[in-house]
């Protein structure tokens, strides 16, 4: 009997229940881990919202309803195969302990970035929105006029050394600057 407000809150996510009130699935959602490159599935928790008003609704499950509320006034505890347990406290209030759904349901899966490099793809890149090739084209342009650079700062300070050096060896070293011999 329990059986078909399992599989009806399960399917439908939602099971209404005639003067109890409605037992409804809370998804939340999944998580993405790119550490571990895992993706965790949505967890669900099953919530009660109590019949605040006193209003019977026909729902396919009125007699398991009535049910239910006959079995709370005798005992204190009614449990819900795969659902959880109805309380009634001395007050008269409805409560209830909805159980852990199993992650056996909802396996976390593997995940791999995957990058296309043929594909062309528009880039925000400050007030601009070139391509992904138009800046890969920029970057290998500005690399190069790097290194072009580079080498030619240190062809000029080669040749300003060697100038250097031969002044020195025509010359002469003399620390305090003064020319010819006294």
């Amino acid at each position: 009997m329990y059986k078909t407000i399992a599989s009806s809150l399960f399917l439908h996510k939602k099971c209404t229940l005639s003067g109890i009130g409605t037992l409804s699935m809370k998804s939340h959602s999944a998580v993405s881990d790119f550490l571990t490159n895992r993706i965790f599935a949505p967890t669900y928790r099953i919530e009660f919202i109590p019949n605040s008003n006193e209003i019977n609704l026909q729902s396919e499950f009125t007699e398991i309803s009535n049910y239910i509320k006959n079995k709370l006034d005798k005992e204190d505890s009614v449990l819900l195969d795969g659902i959880g347990t109805f309380t009634k406290s001395s007050n008269g209030k409805l409560d209830f302990y909805p159980i852990t759904i199993d992650p056996v349901f909802n396996p976390d899966i593997k995940s791999q970035k995957v990058v296309k490099q043929e594909t062309v793809q528009e880039i925000l890149v400050e007030d601009q929105q070139p391509n992904n090739i138009e800046v890969e084209e920029n970057l290998i342009t500005s690399e190069t006029t790097f290194e072009r650079w580079k080498i030619s700062a240190i062809v000029l300070f080669s040749i300003s050394v060697l100038l250097i050096i031969i002044y020195i060896i025509q010359k002469g070293l003399n620390l305090f600057g003064n020319i010819g011999a006294y």
